[in-house]
């Protein structure tokens, strides 16, 4: 069991969003205190009923909610991990704009961060996401590389979510040494 040890799970806009549930249910069996931030994307993939049904806290998706929430879930956590991690999301990320929620918590938030790729092993093999993600790298994100197998276009090839456990272990790994 994991004790007073807090994250902010980023969920964005992949069909691999609906795998960010199950990680929330079990970092929360674990004693593991969890907040989930929503871009707008991933609320077309799962709802934040679902998120605070599993997490037991309300989930955060705009940057226009009252107060300053991208400082309260900087203030909130000891590590941030987003899972799943979109192309789009990891080009923001290495480009340092902040234009949604999310990607504002991720530029202030200053301790650990991890992502977790997920996308079409053709996007994920590209140029560009490469170099974005060699980007994060040498910026102190760390990354958990995403299998090789079928993805849901039917596409072969790196790009799917890592599994939910190799996630999860990562994570409990992080925030408990």
């Amino acid at each position: 069991m994991v004790k007073n040890m807090k994250v902010v799970i980023g969920v964005t806009g992949s069909i691999a969003a609906y795998r960010a549930c199950e990680l929330v249910r079990n970092l929360t069996k674990k004693n593991v205190a969890v907040t989930v931030c929503m871009t707008e994307g991933a609320e077309h993939f799962v709802s934040k009923t679902t998120f605070e049904a599993l997490s037991g806290r309300a989930v955060y998706g705009s940057q226009w909610e009252q107060g300053m929430p991208h400082i309260e879930l900087k203030r909130f956590a000891n590590l941030l991990a987003i899972v799943p991690a979109t192309a789009n999301c990891i080009g923001k990320l290495a480009a340092g704009i902040a234009d949604d929620l999310l990607t504002s918590t991720y530029l202030a938030h200053t301790g650990k961060v991890l992502i977790a790729p997920s996308m079409n092993p053709g996007m994920y093999a590209s140029k560009a996401v490469q170099r974005n993600l060699k980007q994060l790298k040498e910026d102190g994100v760390l990354i958990v590389d995403p299998s090789d197998g079928e993805a849901v276009c039917g596409d072969e090839g790196q790009g799917k979510l890592a599994t939910v456990d190799v996630i999860e272990s990562r994570i409990i790994q992080l925030i408990s040494g």
